[in-house]
């Protein structure tokens, strides 16, 4: 009888517990891949320098719906940084999309880090950028190399290295790629 009153006891202490509901910017905070994904010092301290009131777009940036759409298909990912060999096969870089410290939806630039020749130093490229309100959808990521179209399949253009997905979600989606010692810009959907 003793151990009968303890379990009830026990069973209307847990059915009394509220249960807790976390915030969405929370869960995506922890479920960021932006903590995964770390700059070198040397490339951090040129966005330092060249864009103080500017930082990387992170999960919580993003609108309820957006962020469970990225979160579903890029649950290891930064929707503002992406790695990859854009402009040299042997090299890394990174793409950084850059929105104000402040505000968020302010503009955005959409900056190429990539180390030197000697590998002393990065160098900081924009290829896009906005000033005043954006869409808070607006995320990067990086394609590999293939075939590309653009939305109209009007033209198509065969990349050999990695590429970087400019994609305003659920509305439309630029692909920048290296080619002939520049950065090419395809509309690959509208």
């Amino acid at each position: 009888m003793r151990t009968r009153l303890t379990k009830l006891a026990l069973f209307a202490v847990v059915l009394s517990i509220p249960t807790v509901s976390w915030p969405l910017w929370l869960t995506a905070q922890v479920a960021d891949g932006c903590d995964a994904v770390k700059l070198p010092d040397s490339a951090r301290q040129v966005l330092k320098e060249k864009f103080p009131s500017w930082r990387p777009k992170q999960v919580f940036d993003l609108g309820a719906d957006d962020q469970d759409l990225w979160l579903k298909a890029h649950d290891r990912e930064c929707p503002g940084i992406a790695a990859g060999h854009f402009e040299r096969m042997n090299q890394p870089a990174y793409a950084v999309l850059l929105v104000p410290e402040a505000k968020p939806t302010g503009g955005y630039k959409l900056v190429v880090l990539a180390e030197s020749q000697t590998g002393s130093h990065y160098a900081a490229r924009v290829l896009d950028q906005a000033e005043g309100p954006t869409y808070s959808g607006l995320v990067i990521s990086a394609a590999a190399p293939g075939k590309f179209s653009d939305f109209e399949s009007t033209k198509s253009v065969q990349v050999k290295l990695d590429s970087i997905y400019l994609e305003w979600i659920e509305k439309g989606a630029q692909l920048f790629y290296w080619s002939g010692g520049r950065f090419h810009k395809l509309q690959v959907s509208d």
